[in-house]
Parts: structure tokens; C-alpha cells; sequence
């Protein structure tokens, strides 16, 4: 009897266990390859599995429209229906912090991840004074001058050397340069990105700014105050150095395509942009031109022989939004997908680069010719700084150099109005 009793009560604590319904959280994340590696982890339904099973959740991975993606974040927080799990640019993340829109890290928690992982990283995590609202991606999201090793062969040039300084740049440009008969321009020496939302623009100018001195404001850490520092000599010579290319060397062109594109296609022989995304798209765009062989990196530019490189280090973070339904859970599910053993895996798995030191060490990433490359780039990147109105900055810079290279305003007038708009966004978003 006593028997009987017991097996039902294990039976009906079976069944109650077994009932339960699954939670479900959703994590958005950008579609396409913006933060992908070589193939997405986002795209694998077994990504977060084994979290899964162990925690009766079902992860939902929601992909969203890359341009539209901030904006419908911001309107799901204030319609109080967003995910749980948000993955953001990391140049987004001031203008959610102004609407107080994101949770923090436990100080212990960032404190830990902070002294385990690579000095980029940690550049990339830390948000002043330790302080941390998520984990940066996996894979290196930095900006390398990639070029055609064919074309340059053809050009003349060496083909395992980039352009070290602005002045081999432009030299290199115009040998690249390839016309018709007509004239018109068939090939680009170095493509640019002169259309499209004013964030891309920026990212794809910032190692010239920053090469020449300048800057998108003063203080790098500080989240209220300051003010911008591009309208002056440096940001004139960064707009300037493309406007000769333009009118002057006829080596670039306004009517050419996204520079990822254009050097895909092989009608631009150079290009700055994310270097995992030539990577990822490389094989199925242009297999003829492999890594190595095909196309080689390297830190951009500087504008003088002896000047130290700088480049941007971009990274998406995984973050969760205060207005999250499952927030507890949330955490959770990064936090294990940022274990020291899963980042490895992971990693691995999807041809991406590791966030510990300790990984690192490891193969297949010790001895991997991109990873490795990758690695000293990322030595010279910068991040964005913290401040509350870099949204606004970013806004008004990028529309500046769009109509700076497009002829509607001169260098000096794109810059003061850029100014303006950018002092008075840090002003507001100060109050």
C-alpha cells in the first residue's frame, strides 16, 4: 500500500514536472551578415540548446531589419513588447542608456568578465569604471583597408603591402583606377561610402578623423557634457583627403556601389570596412579571391609616415532591456553563452574569434593566418565614446560628409553645421 502511495506520488510529481509549460524568451539580433562570422551562430535552431534543456526555456532568435532595428527597439520599450535578449550596436547603446532603457551587470559579474578577457574586449565591455550593461559579440567587428592582391600585381604595386600613408593611398588609387574609352571610371581605385544611413558613413570615416587627430567628442568616457572635435583642422583634412580623390585624383567615384560590394565584384581595388564582413561574404561573392591569396588586410592609412594607426573597433553586444518580460532568465542565457567553454566552442565551431585571453592560446586560433591578422588590428582599434548625445553626433557628422563629397556644402560649411547639430545634441542629452 505504502508502496502504491508512493509510486502515485512520484507519478504525479512526474506528470507536474512534465506539464510544465516551457518559457520562452526572444533574442533580436540584426539578419544578414552585420555581425556574423563566416556563418552566423543566430542561424543554427541548436545554438543555445544544451541552455535549453537544462533550464526548460526555449530561446527564440528573431532576426530584424538592420536599418530599422533601432528604431523599432526604441518604440517596442516604449510600447513596453520588446525582447528579452536585445543584440545592439554598441554606438546605439547611448542614446538606450539617455532613455535608461538598459540593465546592469552585477559589479562582481563585470569585474570577473573584465579580468578574463582580451584588452579589446575589455574595451569594448566596459562602460566606465568597470561598469558593464552586456557582453560584447564573439568575432572581431574591426575596420581593416582590405585590397585586391591581383589587381594590385596588375597595377604594378606589391601585392602583400597595403598603402602605409594617405600620400600612398592616393598614389595607389589612381594606378588602381581603371576607364573606358569614354573615360568614365570602370574600376575604383579605393571605394567609399557616401550613401545610406548617417551611422554607416561615420563608421567607414572615423580612421581618417581619428588618424588626423580628430575626434567625435572630447572625453571619451564621459556619458554628460563636452563637446565635438571634428570642426577644425584635423576633420577638414580627413574630408578633404576624399575630396581629392574624388576631384582631384578622379580615382574614386560617387556612382559606385557599397564599398563591400564594389570590392567584391572587383570594381574597387581597396576599401575600409568591417573586415568580418569580406570574410563572410568572400566564398559566395567572389571565389576567385580568396583569403590570402585573393585579398589581404591591414590597419588603415595614417596621414604621415610615423603616425601611429588607429581604426574602429565596432562590436554588438547582447544587453537586456529594463522592460523585459524574462529578464532573470535572460541574463542567464548570455551569461552561459559567455562561459570561457562556450565562447571557445562557439567560436570554433563558426569560424569566429574568441573573447578570453585564455582562448587565444588555443587552436585552431594560435596559428590562424586571418585570426591573427585580425588580432594585430584590433591592437590599434578606438571605440566610440560613451556620451549620452553620440546619436545625435553621429547623426549630424554623417550627414556632413554626405554633403561634403556630394558638392551641396564646402568642407567648412558641412563641418560647422555638423558642429552645431552634434554640440547641441550633447547639450540636450545632458539635461
Amino acid at each position: 500500500m505504502i508502496t502504491v502511495v508512493l509510486m502515485l506520488i512520484l507519478g504525479v510529481g512526474t506528470s507536474y514536472v512534465g506539464a510544465q509549460a516551457k518559457t520562452t524568451i526572444t533574442l533580436w539580433y540584426p539578419a544578414g551578415d552585420v555581425a556574423a562570422g563566416p556563418t552566423s551562430p543566430f542561424h543554427d535552431p541548436a545554438l543555445f540548446k544544451p541552455f535549453e534543456d537544462a533550464n526548460n526555456v526555449r530561446v527564440n532568435l528573431v532576426g530584424l531589419d538592420y536599418d530599422t532595428m533601432e528604431q523599432k527597439i526604441f518604440a517596442a520599450a516604449a510600447a513596453k513588447n520588446i525582447a528579452d535578449i536585445i543584440f545592439v550596436d554598441r554606438s546605439w547603446v547611448s542614446g538606450f542608456l539617455k532613455e535608461g532603457m538598459l540593465e546592469q551587470l552585477p559589479p562582481a559579474v563585470a569585474k570577473r568578465w573584465l579580468a578574463a578577457v582580451s584588452p579589446d574586449v575589455v574595451a569594448l565591455s566596459d562602460f566606465g569604471n568597470g561598469t558593464m550593461y552586456g557582453y560584447p559579440q564573439l568575432g572581431y567587428d574591426v575596420y581593416a583597408l582590405t585590397w585586391n592582391k591581383q589587381q594590385f600585381k596588375e597595377a604594378g604595386l606589391d601585392p602583400n603591402r597595403g598603402p602605409q600613408t594617405w600620400d600612398e593611398l592616393r598614389a595607389d588609387c589612381k594606378k588602381l583606377a581603371r576607364r573606358d574609352a569614354s573615360g568614365n571610371l570602370t574600376r575604383v581605385g579605393f571605394a567609399i561610402r557616401h550613401v545610406g544611413e548617417p551611422h554607416g558613413i561615420v563608421d567607414k570615416f572615423a580612421w581618417a578623423l581619428w588618424g588626423a587627430g580628430g575626434d567625435l567628442i572630447n572625453d571619451q568616457n564621459a556619458l554628460r557634457g563636452g563637446h565635438v572635435m571634428f570642426d577644425n583642422a584635423s576633420g577638414r583634412s580627413a574630408l578633404q583627403l576624399v575630396l581629392n580623390m574624388l576631384n582631384v585624383d578622379k580615382c574614386t567615384s560617387l556612382n559606385f556601389p557599397d564599398p563591400r560590394a564594389a570590392f567584391l565584384k572587383g570594381i574597387a581595388s581597396m576599401q575600409i570596412s568591417e573586415a568580418v564582413s569580406i570574410r563572410a561574404r568572400q566564398p559566395k561573392e567572389a571565389p576567385d579571391m580568396p583569403w590570402q591569396t585573393g585579398w589581404g588586410m591591414e590597419v588603415p592609412p595614417v596621414p604621415k609616415a610615423g603616425d601611429k594607426p588607429v581604426t574602429l573597433l565596432g562590436g554588438w553586444i547582447f544587453t537586456v532591456p529594463k522592460a523585459a518580460k524574462s529578464d532573470a532568465m535572460a541574463w542567464k542565457a548570455i551569461a552561459w553563452l559567455s562561459t570561457e567553454a562556450n565562447d571557445y566552442s562557439v567560436a570554433a565551431k563558426f569560424g569566429m574569434t574568441p573573447r578570453y585571453k585564455s582562448n587565444w592560446a588555443k587552436e585552431p586560433f594560435k596559428s590562424d593566418s586571418y585570426d591573427q591578422a585580425l588580432l594585430k588590428i584590433a591592437k590599434y582599434g578606438r571605440r566610440y565614446p560613451l556620451n549620452l548625445g553620440l546619436d545625435g553626433v553621429m547623426e549630424a557628422l554623417g550627414a556632413s560628409i554626405q554633403k561634403a563629397w556630394h558638392g551641396e556644402a564646402t568642407v567648412d560649411q558641412a563641418l560647422t553645421e555638423a558642429a552645431q547639430a552634434g554640440n547641441k545634441a550633447i547639450t540636450d542629452a545632458a539635461k
